[in-house]
């Protein structure tokens, strides 16, 4: 692929979805201090704060990613292009990252300014490990199901069921650190959503 071909393909999508996925999470973090309030947490407050609310982005940057990908009339036409849809996905899912780690780092970097009390990084990087649980869940369930709705439903139960610790403390990686459960999901579910998630239709 060509270079200029491939910087074509970034900018549109990042154009196709910067709307479904930075501006809603960037919705989410204005919220989240009239909400929960972000001034003057210690550690274990924050790391909650952050594992409760700000992982909340995850769904948003990732579940959408493949809204477009739902319409049969437009997946067939996809489907003659010549990038594979999983490249299209992975590079999508890398955009996603990305922003992930832009958001979640200037909404650490405020709630220290606002006088809470965390190591910076490795908070920055547990809530990105839980948003893309979050996240990843919502994106591969919305493959499975062929829906994008269905995928926020299913997300938004994960994020539940985690909260409630009916899965364990291997989920909450603020509070309890990164553990081998989580990283093991995460990398299956990526793999699923890159070799296998794509919509079909009969």
């Amino acid at each position: 692929m060509k270079a200029e071909n491939f910087f074509t393909i970034i900018a549109a999508n990042i154009r196709m979805h910067y709307k479904y996925t930075l501006l809603p999470g960037i919705a989410l973090l204005f919220v989240i201090p009239f909400v929960y309030g972000t001034a003057n947490l210690d550690c274990l407050q924050s790391a909650d704060c952050l594992e409760r609310m700000t992982a909340l982005i995850g769904i948003s940057m990732f579940t959408p990613l493949i809204r477009q990908e739902h319409s049969r009339g437009l997946y067939e036409t996809i489907a003659f292009r010549q990038v594979s849809l999983g490249f299209i996905v992975l590079l999508r899912i890398v955009l996603s990252v990305i922003g992930s780690i832009l958001l979640i780092l200037v909404f650490a970097l405020y709630m220290r300014f606002c006088g809470c009390s965390f190591p910076l990084f490795p908070y920055a990087f547990r809530t990105l490990a839980a948003s893309m649980a979050l996240g990843f869940t919502g994106l591969l369930l919305s493959f499975l199901v062929r829906n994008t709705i269905g995928g926020y439903l299913c997300a938004f139960c994960f994020y539940f069921m985690v909260q409630t610790g009916k899965l364990g403390g291997g989920f909450r990686p603020v509070t309890n650190g990164i553990q081998f459960a989580l990283v093991l999901f995460l990398v299956c579910v990526g793999l699923a959503i890159v070799c296998f998630g794509k919509p079909t239709y009969c």
